[in-house]
Parts: C-alpha cells; sequence; structure tokens
C-alpha cells in the first residue's frame, strides 16, 4: 500500500521544484525528504523525478502519481475531518426503536436534549412493538433499542443494559364499577377487558395465576389486550370511555388522573413493573452520537425514578385531587 504521507511528500516536491525548497516548506531536512521520495520510488519499482543540477522535473510516472495523489490525498483529509466531526458530535445520526413504555416516559426527552446539546445530529426514532424493534437491531436497521428485557434471556447476539424499573398502576375511568369494590382482587380486575399495548410473558404469566382465561399471542406468549392499541395515550383515551382498565407507570397517568379524568386502581401486586433496557448488536461498534443518546436516556431515567417515589405515595394514599401540588412539586425535582 502506497503511503498517504509519501505522496504528500511528493506533491510538495512536485509544487516546489527543488528539495530544498521542498524541505523548508515541510519543516523537514533536505536528506530526510530525500530519504523519503526515494522510498516511495522503491516501493513503486519507478522512477517518480528527474534531478538536474536546475532542481527536478516529474517523469511520466511521476506525472501520473501526481494527478492521482493529489485526489486521494485531498480524500483522506477529507475523510479525516469527518471523522473529527463524528467523534464530536458534529454530525452523524443514531437510530432508535423503543416499545410503548419507554417511548412514553422517557425516550422523546432523551432525543430532543440531545437535539439541544448537538444540534448536527440527526435523531430517528421508531416506536411501537418491541419485538420489531428487536428485529430491526439485529437486521442492522437500527443501532440500539429501548426494549422489554425478559425476552431477550439468551440472546446471546446482542448487549442488554438494564434501565431503572418502573412501578406500574392499574387504572380506570372515573366512576367505573371496580371502584365501589371494597378490596379489588386481580381475578375481578379480569372481568373487565384490558386497553393497551401487548404485555410480554412475564406478565401473561402472572395475569393467568388469577384462574382466568387470558389471551396470549401464539409463538410469543405475549398477553393480548381485548383493545389493542400501540400508545399510553391511546390506551388512556379507550379506557376513559369505556369500562376497561389499563396498566402504566405512575408519571404517566398523573396529569389524567388529577384532572378526574382517570383513577388509581389500589391494586399494586409486586411484579407489575417495567422491565425495559438497551439492546445493541454484540458484534457492532456503538457511534459517537448512539453512546449519547444513551447517556442522556440514563440521566432522564434516574430523573424519573426520584419523580415518581412521592407520585406513587401520594397516589395511594390522598384523592386524587391531592395529586397537581405533589405533581408540582415533582417537576420542580426533576428539572
Amino acid at each position: 500500500m502506497v503511503d498517504l504521507t509519501l505522496l504528500s511528500r511528493a506533491i510538495v516536491l512536485a509544487k516546489h521544484g527543488t528539495y530544498a525548497r521542498a524541505a523548508e516548506a515541510l519543516h523537514v531536512s533536505q536528506p530526510t525528504l530525500s530519504r523519503q521520495i526515494t522510498a516511495l520510488e522503491d516501493s513503486l519499482g519507478v522512477r517518480l523525478f528527474d534531478r538536474s543540477h536546475k532542481g527536478i522535473s516529474p517523469t511520466a510516472f511521476g506525472r501520473l502519481l501526481l494527478h492521482r495523489a493529489s485526489l486521494l490525498v485531498s480524500q483522506a483529509a477529507g475523510f479525516e475531518h469527518e471523522v473529527e466531526l463524528l467523534q464530536g458530535l458534529k454530525v452523524g445520526e443514531v437510530r432508535v426503536g423503543c416499545g410503548v413504555y419507554p417511548a412514553e416516559l422517557s425516550v422523546g426527552t432523551a432525543a430532543g436534549r440531545l437535539a439541544v446539546r448537538h444540534p448536527g445530529l440527526r435523531v430517528d426514532v421508531t416506536t411501537g412493538d418491541w419485538r420489531d424493534a428487536i428485529e430491526a437491531v439485529l437486521a442492522g436497521a437500527l443501532d440500539v433499542a429501548v426494549v422489554e428485557r425478559s425476552v431477550l434471556e439468551g440472546e446471546k447476539r446482542l448487549v442488554v443494559e438494564p434501565l431503572p424499573q418502573h412501578d406500574a398502576v392499574f387504572y380506570c375511568r372515573t366512576g367505573h364499577p371496580l371502584l365501589t369494590e371494597r378490596e379489588l382482587t386481580l381475578e375481578r380486575l379480569l372481568d373487565f377487558p384490558f386497553a393497551g399495548p401487548k404485555l410480554a410473558p412475564r406478565v401473561a404469566a402472572m395475569l393467568s395465576r388469577a384462574l382466568k382465561p387470558v389471551t396470549v399471542e401464539e409463538g410469543t406468549g405475549d398477553f393480548l389486550p381485548s383493545i389493542r392499541v400501540d400508545t399510553v395515550g391511546l390506551a388512556k383515551d379507550a379506557v376513559a370511555a369505556s369500562d376497561a382498565f389499563g396498566v402504566a407507570p405512575a408519571t404517566a397517568i398523573t396529569d389524567s388522573i388529577a384532572m378526574g379524568r382517570l383513577v388509581a386502581l389500589h391494586l399494586r401486586p409486586s411484579w407489575l413493573h417495567t422491565s425495559y433496557g438497551f439492546a445493541w448488536l454484540k458484534s457492532r461498534t456503538l457511534s459517537p452520537a448512539a453512546r449519547a443518546f444513551m447517556a442522556e436516556l440514563r440521566v432522564v431515567e434516574g430523573q424519573l425514578v426520584s419523580a415518581e417515589r412521592p407520585l406513587l405515595e401520594v397516589m395511594f394514599a390522598s384523592p386524587p385531587s391531592a395529586l397537581p401540588d405533589q405533581r408540582r412539586a415533582a417537576n420542580g425535582r426533576r428539572r
């Protein structure tokens, strides 16, 4: 392979016409430059410059080399500049996939913060079924996904990093028949339809303990809701307009509870929580942009955890009317 440094030396020599002037321009000694040009000629097996008392002149091989070398050196310099920009997050792209709950809670905030810090970056976020996101990562179509971790056990092609766990809450509309229950049970809850996204097999297994038939997807074991939607917002709308119930992290329904539209049900099984995290290809080096996005998301997730604890305490210890002040206090801490 031709050494680009030697090519650049040949270009400077041809430009200045003598070893003395070229060596001065390059800040090297004349013997050093002479050795470098000889090394280039030896590597190619041809003479590149004819030498005379007037200076140097390119041979036919030299003219060919100089024509090609200018383009090669220019492209190499451009490549190095682009690498520097990419490392400094001046340019680049990160492609992210995520499930419904991380999309609602943290991914959008992290993407926005990344854009503020590094306006030259392009952030492409795809939301929906976490299984689709996993397949896209495996196919190389996404850099990283934020998805349900329990379905990735045994998947050796991926690196999986847990993100904080968020306690989830069953909720229903104001005036729902379930609110008259003195002691709500999971079995009673399942007398009503569920509105929301598909839930992981770990949740389906827990729901089946209520001795109620639950519908699961063939091949995956995912719990299939009666009213399947792909966003938390659609689930809340469906629940508010029907006798269905939903499930979501506390921060996702706080505003609707404060407005009197929805009510948190006092049924909190220990297994009702998120379990998502990062997943990316083990064989693929994460780009600087992907690493920066992940760093932003970790910060947002940590802030969510701090905000959730007081919200949950108030949600299950006070009537819904007490929530607005608590929400403002939590938002203040989050900022």
